[in-house]
């Protein structure tokens, strides 16, 4: 409540500081008329001097950088009413005529204009929200938000300048008065004030957060000095990256398949207990370093141990071969073997046959015989040796997500190209690529066996023939292949559901969320899209782009066309507060159709 009512007293003290010179003699008599101009030019030089100090701070350090900037802009039109309106007040006080010195029409005279000076300054405040949290680094996205307001500002602010002045000497110079000359020089700068200009970008954000419904696609707010895939800096040129990519590389081993753990099917060796085969493998798996390829694996091993999994120790993984570890674990005596339990420990290996090739275990021909079928069948085959031996196959299927294929489906209506980089071997991947719509005979189409550094790899190789890759991945698991992409989705894959083992979790947060559809926000400083779920939100979040900055540039044209037509009516003579109207209503209407439109 507090925090409301704080907000609520900039824009109610603005509009106090416009109307009070004029309701106030009505309400007070006629004789208190100067008192009320006076506090009205206090509630305004208040205003301007708290709200509109972070704006005043970034024009004058622009300034001294020798910068024009949308805070210079909004800077000048403000002091400049301010300032004469608080040099006329303080003539007429001081003057053996009093009052009498005030132009009797508060549109032509200075009595008005401190409000609107106010009112300049909290609208400027107001239009730059985008209505996101706080995120720990607000003034570099402020300063992102004026990227385009900046440019365009410094090509209208300083002919709106030389304009006013020109205005006002011609005026002086035909023998207006003075005190009607300046007037009309400052409605040149109140009409040019790039206020629909400010409200650009963070409408166009908004619009997007609607489009993705705010939880399932997120923007990345622009940021100064920084990468500019979605082209926020350039509504005036080409498209940026998202407006040219040609191919969507989904990489990673959860893309299509979401995090849920998937049944295990143990073919264990003659003799082996199928418990402790899922027991050891289960906990050598969980050893698996953070945003491991296995991590599917750990969690589909760990929902099928019947109990804890045991600890592991000394574990080690080979990325795209396997990970080993040492698992102990108390053992009960045997009935008639005496009385004290005994420890047993093992050296344990999961992965694939190279994996145990290089620890020297040759896979007998019974497994072989139970990889091979379960690799025909489409399925994640993993191989479980410990103390030398090989002792078990786990195949896992690698079923897809229910709306992997639609989402597909959408990728390729955009007339965009899906690309699967996958850690699966052959048979598993094309089984998938399959049974998502992907054409598992092309080999443009689906690459199987490929590790992170792998499908970074293959992204480059993409991007050498000439395409223009977006790839969507987890960030856990693929931040090389992100990185090396023209426009990176941090893709996080379709939750298991609201609950989870923070023990296997790539995402422990998925455990704590409330309900289904949590929002995705891009980390504090990225330059990635963020999004939750699969293709057919990467394909959303391409769209998404693509209408913002269409919408980005329709928007920096009308707010161009605002501060022409501000300048011709105040060069035409309109008063200065009735001009100031034009940028108000502009960057106000600007920042409503953000409310309602989506992008």
């Amino acid at each position: 409540m507090r925090r409301v009512l704080r907000s609520a007293v900039p824009p109610l003290a603005a509009l106090l500081a416009l109307l009070l010179p004029v309701a106030g003699p009505a309400l007070v008599g006629p004789d208190r008329a100067p008192a009320c101009t006076v506090a009205a030019l206090l509630v305004a030089v208040a205003v301007v001097a708290t709200t509109g100090w972070p704006g005043l701070r970034v024009a004058g350090r622009g300034l001294r950088e020798g910068t024009v900037t949308a805070e210079t802009g909004v800077a000048v039109a403000v002091l400049a009413a301010l300032g004469w309106s608080a040099a006329v007040l303080t003539v007429a006080a001081v003057s053996p005529a009093g009052p009498a010195a005030v132009p009797p029409d508060p549109l032509a005279g200075p009595v008005l204009l401190p409000g609107a000076a106010a009112v300049l300054t909290v609208v400027a405040a107001a239009v730059q929200r985008t209505g996101r949290p706080p995120v720990g680094h607000d003034e570099e996205v402020r300063a992102g938000l004026r990227t385009v307001a900046d440019r365009w500002s410094a090509l209208l602010t300083p002919p709106a300048v030389l304009t006013a002045v020109a205005v006002t000497a011609f005026g002086a110079g035909t023998g207006t008065p003075w005190p009607a000359a300046v007037p009309a020089g400052i409605a040149v700068l109140l009409g040019a004030c790039p206020l629909p200009l400010l409200a650009v970008l963070p409408t166009a954000l908004r619009a997007a957060d609607r489009s993705g419904g705010g939880t399932a696609v997120r923007l990345p707010s622009p940021l100064p000095g920084r990468r500019d895939p979605l082209g926020w800096a350039g509504p005036a040129g080409g498209p940026g990256p998202a407006g040219r990519v040609d191919t969507v590389a989904l990489a990673g081993p959860d893309v299509l398949t979401g995090t849920g753990a998937a049944a295990v099917t143990v073919h264990a060796d003659r003799g082996e207990d199928p418990a402790l085969v899922l027991r050891l493998a289960a906990s050598v798996a969980a050893g698996a370093r953070p945003g491991s390829d296995l991590r599917g694996a750990a969690r589909a091993l760990a929902a099928a141990v019947d109990g804890p999994v045991p600890e592991v120790a000394e574990a080690d993984e080979l990325p795209g071969l396997g990970v080993s570890g040492l698992v102990a674990e108390l053992r009960d005596p045997e009935p008639g073997g005496g009385t004290t339990a005994t420890v047993v420990a093992h050296a344990v290996l999961l992965g694939g046959p190279d994996w145990l090739a290089e620890h020297g275990i040759r896979l007998p021909p019974s497994l072989s015989v139970e990889r091979e079928r379960a690799v025909a069948e489409g399925r994640a085959v993993l191989l479980v040796a410990w103390d030398g031996c090989a002792r078990a196959v786990l195949a896992l299927p690698r079923a897809p997500h229910p709306e992997a294929r639609p989402g597909v489906a959408e990728l390729v209506a955009a007339g965009l190209a899906p690309v699967l980089l996958t850690p699966d071997d052959d048979g598993a991947a094309r089984a998938l690529a399959a049974a998502t719509g992907l054409d598992p005979a092309d080999p443009d189409a689906v690459r199987p066996g490929l590790d992170g550094a792998a499908r970074a790899a293959a992204v480059a190789g993409l991007r050498v023939r000439g395409r223009t890759v977006a790839v969507a991945a987890d960030p856990a698991t693929d931040a090389a292949a992100l990185a090396a992409a023209d426009l990176a989705v941090e893709l996080v894959p379709w939750p298991a559901g609201r609950t989870a083992d923070a023990g296997v979790a790539d995402h422990p947060q998925d455990a704590a969320r409330p309900g289904p559809d949590p929002v995705v926000v891009p980390a504090p400083g990225s330059e990635r899209i963020s999004a939750r779920g699969g293709p057919a939100e990467v394909a959303a979040a391409l769209l998404i782009a693509r209408r913002t900055r269409a919408q980005v540039r329709s928007h920096v044209r009308a707010a161009v066309v605002l501060a022409v037509a501000g300048v011709v009516l105040a060069v035409l003579g309109t008063p200065a507060v009735v001009v100031a109207a034009v940028p108000v209503l502009g960057a106000l209407g600007l920042a409503a159709r953000g409310l309602h439109r989506r992008s």
